[in-house]
């Protein structure tokens, strides 16, 4: 019994020894922790955009557009299809539009704000008009703000977004298919999301 006791204290005395039992300083949180969840439904790729913005990363966007790249077919390939005045304006940018745009155009807008800036969305009257288990169409009014001091480029922009949402082969959603088009907001907010991206295009 004694001897019991004894190799208990033995092996008590060495693990405090190896500070087992030492409360540790918790590691700070990793602030380039990407907040992306696998696109399993539809609705996650609208969180997912979100978030992309929120933290401002690049690769977590286009990963939410569609590409053959990412087993999505040729006609699943993501399209934008710019408001009826930003098309109208910015036609021979829009004629060929594409993720390789959408990088850039990304890039571009977060490179403009500082550390500790991200820009806003606000997402209103979102709604499913489709629902069905090959795509889906997700529709919003949207209000996009951006700490940005640029003169030619509005820090408010405003409209509705229309997103056609798809699955690939391996059941992955992705935005196949952006409109954009003027909201009730655009009295107050006359650039919608598409002026704000020509813009930002060289």
């Amino acid at each position: 019994m004694f001897a019991k006791y004894t190799t208990a204290a033995i092996v008590c005395i060495a693990l405090v020894g190896c500070d087992a039992f030492t409360t540790r300083t918790p590691e700070p949180p990793d602030s380039g922790t990407l907040q992306f969840d696998q696109p399993t439904s539809e609705l996650i790729v609208v969180s997912n955009l979100q978030n992309a913005l929120r933290q401002k990363n690049t690769e977590a966007y286009l990963l939410c557009l569609a590409d053959t790249s990412q087993g999505y077919t040729t006609i699943q390939q993501y399209r934008f299809e710019p408001s009826a005045e930003a098309g109208a304006r910015f036609g021979d940018k829009f004629g060929t539009w594409s993720r390789t745009d959408e990088r850039q155009a990304f890039v571009a807008m977060i490179s403009r704000l500082g550390p500790d800036q991200s820009p806003v969305l606000t997402i209103a009257d979102a709604r499913f008009d489709v629902r069905l288990p090959d795509s889906a169409v997700y529709v919003a009014t949207y209000v996009l703000e951006l700490p940005i001091a640029l003169p030619s480029v509005p820090t408010r922009v405003a409209g509705t977004l229309r997103w056609t949402i798809v699955p690939n082969r391996l059941g992955l959603w992705a935005i196949s298919r952006w409109r954009d088009a003027p909201s009730a907001a655009s009295d107050s907010i006359p650039d919608t999301w598409s002026t704000l991206k020509a813009l930002l295009v060289n």
